[in-house]
């Protein structure tokens, strides 16, 4: 006998284990018992099971609730609300089936957990229970499910007005260096399943409304169906009648009642929850808990508030007394190492006043140890001598690259103090790398107290090449120009490009993002100025050590090649300082190489080597120049005006090629050339302008001496199967 219990329990381990595993034959069960349920009857114990499946379901959903750190990690939660609304409604139809048809017998025929709530619950008294039955529902109905509804209606909105925003501030995220590709593709889905989520959870909160609707139907139905069958069929008189079928329809109507009261509490906590509690690590419950207990000093007021209602003639004085007493206690505990809390304060006050001796903080019976500094030893003549020449040789010595932190900025680059900055320079880093094909020198971050506060320098070999002014416990929230509704705060010209942006309390953040604005963190404006300065400025990190370390990273995989361009390394150093002059990657070392040593070997000037090498670059420098839509965007001259300045170039002995046009003819061309690159800029298209490769140096020149920051290609440099448009005209019109 004693193994037959055993090997039932085994075989039932063994089913539910082989069930887990078929996780997807679960769902599907579940769904086939929810159509069973609604055509077969089903008797009282079996019904009482699923009953209790219902109450569990609905209890099980709202700790889970509580106890996840965001919305999406629930992402199942709308389908579920469909699943568990259909199941309940389902056993409101069996009940229902079960309550006409066998409730002329008594409670015991229909269910015992139908009859307990009933009778226990309402006490036998169908007026009590119908009152009690209202209060439910319109609890649920008018607040709970409500204020759900309304709440994921505003999220799905907001979440869906948001998305362009924050995909563009991926993007510059990812431009910047700040994140990779795996984490920016992260992002993204993170950013569409939230946008998802909302989305359904938008259209799921109305089951939940509709469920709430659909119990008061059931239950009016079920009184007078039951009432009617009662008194016409089962020649039960109209008190028997009556009290017999409300007492079991109202105590169905609240085994329903309840889990839907619960559901749609989870669903306005899930719905609820903001961006603040997201971002941290800890449930919504344990969050909940924190926020309530963080301020000690209000535990405190209201405990005393209590004890003082406690005094007063009439008032509950036990209970107010627990109450208050349990406050200052809990105060007690969160204050003990706190010396600024209300508590400590007041101890401190009663102390002073009555000469006592009361603390919060417990004895340590261990002596303090003696802090105070050893006694250093005498340096040595020789010594004192060797520190100050390596002091000299310190000062003498020049960083090829360098950040100077004003005193408020000193916080931003202390990994201890959380600051980020550090962390975003390492990933700047390594996007050049990516991107431009060659190592970026590490970079020295220091203070500098001669600086204003909130200022910092970028230098480069000592001088300064560019500087800025960050808000450290600000955000900058940049103008992209398809903002909305404008934020507050203080407005400046973004540092590494000079666009308009605005310095926004960390509050509101998210309205900025929802209205259109990009937002960046003060460690990441620093960064991605400096990423700017160090593109702008590549061709001098372009050393004859970085073409070495180069060249020696691909004699492995190419040493036929490397022993050649060896012989020729200050030909190739010059070829790889053009190509990044105007932003053209070196990543790929290998035509670079080839076509440079090809060139020279045919003795062609440097010049046309390398107008060479660009135009077997054509689908680098087409695929970098290209829009975030993969098209190359062009502005060019009418082939008239075109071949005007073709004819017009010359040989300088001094500056090369140049125009060699009149002084009104120089005019109309520097007013055109600027026209059509601030259509561009006006425009938000970031293209290049497209030209003859006999007509593209000499206007790189003229594009420099009017400051102006567009890439000049020839048509040589423009890969055949790209997509290019063009986007406006150079007409100088001579």
């Amino acid at each position: 006998m004693a193994q037959k219990p055993q090997s039932i329990f085994a075989k039932l381990g063994s089913f539910v284990q082989t069930l887990m595993q078929s996780k997807d034959l679960t769902v599907v069960a579940f769904l086939l018992c929810i159509l069973v349920i609604i055509i077969v009857p089903l008797p009282p114990m079996l019904l009482d099971f699923l009953l209790t499946i219902s109450i569990m379901l609905s209890i099980l959903i709202i700790f889970i609730a509580l106890y996840i750190t965001k919305p999406t990690d629930f992402s199942a939660f709308p389908t579920l609300l469909l699943i568990v609304t259909l199941f309940r409604l389902a056993l409101n139809v069996a009940t229902t089936r079960m309550i006409l048809t066998e409730g002329y017998k008594g409670p015991s025929a229909v269910s015992d957990i139908i009859t307990a709530f009933g009778e226990f619950t309402i006490s036998g008294n169908y007026v009590i229970g119908v009152i009690i039955f209202t209060i439910l529902v319109l609890v649920n109905l008018l607040v709970v499910t409500n204020g759900s509804t309304r709440v994921t209606e505003v999220r799905a909105r907001f979440a869906l007005d948001a998305m362009p925003g924050k995909q563009m501030a991926i993007d510059a995220d990812f431009n910047s260096g700040l994140i990779d590709e795996k984490e920016a593709k992260l992002r993204r889905a993170a950013l569409s399943q939230e946008a998802d989520f909302y989305g359904s959870m938008d259209g799921a909160s109305k089951f939940v409304k509709g469920d709430a609707i659909a119990s008061i139907i059931i239950t009016i139905i079920n009184i007078i169906g039951g009432f009617l069958i009662g008194m016409f069929q089962r020649d039960m008189d109209a008190a028997q009648a009556a009290s017999t079928f409300t007492i079991l329809t109202i105590g169905d109507g609240l085994v329903g009642q309840i889990p839907a009261l619960i559901i749609a509490t989870a669903t306005g906590i899930v719905a609820t929850r903001t961006a603040t509690q997201e971002n941290t690590k800890e449930s919504f419950a344990q969050n909940l808990v924190s926020q309530l207990t963080s301020q000690s000093k209000t535990l405190v007021i209201v405990g005393l508030i209590l004890l003082l209602f406690a005094s007063i003639p009439g008032l509950p004085t036990l209970s107010l007394l627990f109450v208050g007493g349990l406050l200052l206690f809990i105060a007690w505990i969160l204050s003990k190492e706190d010396k600024r809390s209300m508590l400590s304060i007041l101890l401190d006050w009663v102390n002073k006043k009555f000469n006592t001796n009361f603390s919060l903080q417990e004895a340590d019976p261990t002596p303090e140890p003696d802090l105070s500094p050893a006694p250093k030893a005498e340096k040595t003549q020789e010594e004192i001598r060797k520190e100050e020449e390596q002091n000299l040789k310190d000062a003498l010595k020049v960083d090829f690259l360098e950040l100077e932190l004003g005193f408020e900025l000193i916080g931003l680059a202390d990994q201890k103090q959380g600051g980020l900055l550090i962390e975003r320079v390492r990933s700047m880093r390594k996007k050049i790398a990516h991107d431009y094909g060659f190592l970026m020198p590490q970079i020295r971050i220091r203070d500098n107290l001669m600086l204003p506060s909130p200022n910092y320098e970028v230098k480069l070999k000592g001088v300064v090449i560019g500087e800025g002014m960050v808000m450290p416990t600000k955000f900058l929230a940049l103008d992209t120009g398809v903002v909305g509704k404008k934020i507050e705060g203080v407005e400046v010209k973004e540092p590494a490009f000079g666009m308009n942006a605005v310095w926004i309390d960390a509050k509101d953040k998210e309205d900025a993002i929802i209205s259109g604005y990009t937002v960046f963190d003060p460690s990441s404006v620093i960064s991605t100025h400096i990423s700017e300065l160090v593109t702008r400025n590549a061709h001098e990190f372009i050393t004859r050590d970085e073409v070495k370390g180069i060249l020696d990273r691909l004699s492995d995989d190419y040493p036929a090649l490397i022993e050649e361009a060896r012989k020729i390394s200050s030909v190739i150093r010059m070829v790889l300082q053009a190509l990044l002059q105007e932003r053209v990657p070196i990543r790929d070392m290998l035509t670079i190489l080839e076509t440079t040593i090809d060139k020279q070997a045919q003795g062609l000037e440097l010049d046309i080597i390398i107008e060479q090498v660009r135009a077997r670059l054509a689908r680098v420098i087409t695929h970098s120049f290209a829009d975030s839509d993969g098209v190359l965007k062009m502005i060019g001259f009418p082939p008239l005006d075109e071949e005007y300045l073709k004819a017009r170039v010359k040989n300088d002995p001094d500056y090369g090629q140049v125009l060699a046009l009149t002084t009104a003819e120089s005019e109309k061309f520097v007013a055109a050339l600027t026209k059509a690159i601030e259509e561009m800029k006006d425009k938000n298209i970031y293209g290049v302008i497209a030209t003859d490769p006999k007509l593209r140096r000499v206007l790189v020149r003229e594009v420099r001496d009017i400051k102006a920051r567009i890439p000049v290609i020839s048509y040589a440099e423009i890969d055949p199967q790209a997509k290019f448009e063009y986007v406006g005209a150079i007409t100088p019109n001579f």
